[in-house]
């Protein structure tokens, strides 16, 4: 099983102009991806570790 960690941050640009509704974190969480996942499969999981505002 082979990985793959990197550091993980979303954008909110639905206003680009407005940074205080969800400010994106001042350092990004590290999240491992396993290469023998599809990365569409792991999506959810790098979502619920940024508890990002947006729908999947």
């Amino acid at each position: 099983m082979a990985t793959f960690i990197c550091r993980v941050q979303f954008l909110d640009d639905t206003d680009p102009f407005n940074s205080t509704n969800f400010p994106e974190p001042t350092r990004p969480p590290l999240f491992t991806f396993r290469e023998d996942i599809p990365l569409i499969n792991q999506i959810a999981g790098v979502h619920r570790l940024l508890k990002a505002p947006q729908k999947v």
